[in-house]
């Protein structure tokens, strides 16, 4: 199994309270399967992706990325087992803003150190029909081009899991489809990806939609109960 989830919790201080934003959960995803959990703001869905992607320690549970847990780690160690393993696609984008195109894709070759990584990097930005902004910083794109800039980036380094939060929130209709078709095609190939969404429409590109409330997966009857109310 790809990844594995083992009862996972997380728990947050909000004022006197605790506020459980992950509850117990569990979760198998393996290689070549394309996973959306679709819930409301709030829900936890965001907690829980961090906590997969190695940046948020869960309070209990096991995270396994290729039974490698993450999180028994040194802080050094798990950043390169980040950037071997994970791709990160978020609503926001997280493009650094002084940089130009180019260098944003070939950001984490600062610690995987890939032979030919501005060939490599070039590449992806052809491939995501880019090449004429090479040298713009993100100020200078558009929306729909920023987002193609960070696939481009989660892509560099031919990792063996996408988390991809909200991916679609910013972007419009021809947009969201490039983007949906990459993940898919990312699945299509081997890879893995784990999506979170509140979005109708992008979670149909996944092959298996899980609900998420109140920090629980929900059997699909109650997941549709959830979004149809």
């Amino acid at each position: 199994m790809l990844l594995e989830l083992k009862a996972i919790t997380k728990s947050f201080k909000s004022g006197s309270h605790r506020v459980q934003a992950v509850d117990g959960i569990s979760l198998s995803v393996d290689a070549g399967e394309f996973v959306a959990i679709q819930g409301p703001s709030g829900c936890g869905k965001s907690t829980l992706l961090l906590i997969v992607g190695g940046l948020l320690r869960p309070d209990a549970g096991q995270v396994l990325i290729e039974d490698t847990d993450p999180y028994v780690l040194s802080n050094d160690k798990r950043a390169r087992f980040r950037s071997t393993h994970l791709g990160f696609v978020f609503q926001q984008f997280h493009l650094v803003p002084y940089l130009s195109v180019l260098d944003n894709v070939l950001a984490p070759a600062l610690a995987t150190r890939l032979p030919e990584s501005r060939r490599r990097a070039e590449d992806l930005i052809e491939k995501f029909g880019l090449e004429q902004r090479l040298q713009h910083t993100p100020a200078e794109l558009s929306t729909g081009e920023k987002q193609r800039v960070a696939l481009a980036r989660a892509l560099f380094h031919s990792p063996k899991i996408l988390l991809a939060d909200e991916p679609t929130g910013n972007l419009d209709a021809e947009n969201s489809e490039i983007v949906l078709n990459v993940l898919s095609e990312f699945a299509g190939n081997g890879g893995c990806v784990l999506m979170v969404s509140h979005d109708d429409q992008a979670v149909q590109s996944a092959q298996r939609v899980l609900g998420i409330d109140a920090g629980r997966l929900l059997p699909r009857s109650e997941k549709e109960a959830l979004i149809n109310s």
